[in-house]
């Protein structure tokens, strides 16, 4: 018998070992970048035996997103005596899986249509007894401003419970819940005017800048935005920059990276010029706050789409130049954070960031439509939302 090997036993885990393992690296490294010898390794299997459990990595993609909506889904069917104990123990969920919005922010479009419908259908399912609880505490509000208003408070969740991480565990779910509540207490706005189109604009003619360069920015946002970094190809850029020729590109960017750092950077530097205004004509920190919330709202419902797209794909950016673009980043949260601080000196020091970074996810998030809810919210709406994360007077608090 020497020399025969033992007989090992297959864990009865091992398929969440696998998923759990997909889903750290689908969120640090984004899926393109990911193999399955990755994540076999991950595990301490082989590409083979992975292929026992999950036929590939969209397969492997679509387990990790059902997974996530349904560890989360618990706190949502307790039985609770309220709003804020059920605000309460869905924050505490939240903070014990973190990173779970990165993975429906960013890796969602990697799936094909059907399937994103069929997890947005799931996930809306698992958050209606949240959302009944808020009819129930504001029976007086229409059931539009219901939806908005659920899916603010999702947002500031995810965000905080991500960012969380300077901030004692405690602290950070009381400050979460405290926020969620107060944007259940907000008052409804009158719906969207004839002046104020609920959607945001939709470019028609999509008139290209007279410089090469330029047009090949445009053109690369565009199809950044619309397929995907890694679905592009440098032929498709130089085709939508009004029939350029391929190789010609490389005269203006050394290649398809430096063109999405060169985007970035642009979106970055526009959002940092506008709210050098903001600060330049204010004269205390919430009228500074104010103006740059109102900027970034209007900068993203008429960008958002192709900055969240080039945001989602910064992992693309080779480590080197993806350092200075988060230095960007970087430098304009902080400039919030500052105004955030100048204006509510009872927070501690974490807790300012933290609003920033919850009051620029339920922007983002509002002002996008997934095709699931009723309707996308107006402009003031998304404005006002915005106001009550950061602690900002209402236009009624401020004449009173």
């Amino acid at each position: 018998m020497t020399g025969t090997r033992p007989k090992t036993t297959r864990p009865r885990d091992r398929k969440q070992q696998i998923i759990a393992a997909a889903s750290e690296q689908f969120r640090t490294s984004g899926f393109h970048n990911v193999g399955i010898s990755d994540i076999a390794q991950a595990v301490g299997i082989s590409g083979p035996a992975l292929y026992r459990h999950f036929r590939g990595k969209q397969e492997l993609l679509y387990a990790t997103l059902v997974d996530a909506i349904d560890k989360n889904a618990d706190p949502f069917r307790g039985e609770h005596a309220g709003l804020r104990e059920l605000l309460d123990a869905v924050a505490t969920a939240m903070m014990e899986r973190r990173h779970a919005g990165v993975l429906w922010e960013r890796e969602l479009t990697h799936l094909p249509q059907e399937q994103r419908h069929e997890l947005r259908a799931r996930y809306i399912a698992t958050i209606e007894p949240l959302r009944s609880a808020i009819a129930a505490f504001r029976p007086e509000l229409s059931a539009d401003f219901v939806d908005l208003t659920l899916r603010a408070v999702l947002a500031v969740f995810a965000s905080m419970s991500q960012h969380a991480g300077k901030l004692d565990e405690s602290r950070a779910r009381l400050l979460m819940a405290d926020v969620g509540m107060t944007l259940c207490e907000s008052p409804e706005l009158p719906p969207p005017g004839a002046s104020e189109p609920a959607r945001p604009p939709v470019p028609r003619g999509r008139l290209l800048p007279v410089s090469r360069r330029e047009a090949v920015l445009a053109s690369a946002t565009r199809l950044f935005a619309e397929r995907g970094y890694e679905a592009v190809g440098m032929e498709d850029i130089a085709t939508g920059a009004a029939g350029l020729a391929g190789p010609s590109l490389y005269h203006h960017f050394a290649g398809k990276s430096a063109i999405l750092v060169a985007a970035l950077t642009r979106c970055l530097e526009a959002m940092l010029f506008d709210l050098s205004s903001a600060l330049e004509y204010a004269e205390e920190p919430g009228q500074a706050l104010d103006g740059a919330l109102r900027s970034f709202v209007r900068i993203s419902i008429e960008h958002g789409a192709a900055m969240s797209a080039l945001l989602n794909e910064i992992v693309n950016v080779p480590p080197e130049e993806r350092q200075n673009v988060r230095r960007m980043q970087h430098d304009y949260v902080t400039e919030w954070t500052a105004l955030v601080a100048g204006h509510r000196p009872e927070l501690s020091a974490p807790e300012p960031e933290l609003l920033v970074h919850a009051a620029h996810s339920v922007i983002n998030t509002l002002r996008r439509d997934g095709g699931v809810w009723n309707r996308p919210a107006s402009q003031s709406e998304i404005v006002a939302f915005g106001r009550t994360v950061l602690g900002l007077p209402t236009p009624a608090q401020s004449k009173g």
